[in-house]
């Protein structure tokens, strides 16, 4: 582990890039992705890049928001300029692409030498919402993803799914049994009287 001063004095170059990669784990097998061009290998695996700004494909990521209590965070990802063949292959795998695993990392790297500064670092351990496919007219078309953390439903009810809390309330008024969920409890016995 990198001391605190090391990672900056590494991040005070003056070239320094970021890069934000996906794990993806579909039932046709998994993806490594990230949001650069072309092929990148860190952590052991190489990661495919899902940007071509030649053939107009940019992938663009939201705000990835730290998880607090009370909050439940989640990545918008849309990959506009999609060409024909990219859609297609979401378009076919848009029914098991919903609710697969999806990691998000971040990595940071040289711009002119390639040299990985900072490795990565596992920012949202998340899964997949259905994918939304926008058209406009027969030449502007994006698809829209959003990334919803593993913990959302220790807070909020998960995505399509009446089983939190709030959605046992709904149900229940006064029920608070879905608030243990995954919450530490501590048993304490008491001993008879001597």
């Amino acid at each position: 582990m990198a001391t605190a001063e090391a990672i900056l004095d590494k991040l005070s170059r003056p070239h320094v890039q970021r890069a934000i990669f996906a794990y993806v784990d579909l039932p046709s097998g998994e993806r490594r992705l990230h949001t650069g061009m072309g092929q990148q290998e860190i952590g052991g695996h190489v990661w495919e890049g899902v940007s071509d700004p030649f053939g107009g494909q940019i992938v663009s990521i939201g705000s990835i928001e730290e998880p607090w209590f009370g909050h439940a965070p989640v990545v918008d990802v849309v990959v506009s300029g999609a060409n024909r063949q990219w859609l297609k292959q979401m378009w076919d795998e848009r029914e098991p692409l919903d609710g697969a695993r999806c990691d998000i990392f971040f990595a940071t790297f040289d711009a002119e030498t390639g040299e990985v500064l900072l490795d990565l670092e596992e920012l949202v351990p998340g899964r997949i919402t259905a994918p939304r496919f926008s058209f406009m007219g027969a030449a502007i078309r994006f698809i829209q993803l959003k990334i919803a953390s593993v913990f959302e439903g220790l807070n909020f009810p998960a995505v399509d799914s009446a089983w939190s809390p709030s959605g046992q309330r709904a149900r229940y008024p006064g029920d608070k049994g879905m608030d243990y969920i995954n919450a530490k409890i501590i048993e304490f016995y008491k001993g008879g009287e001597d």
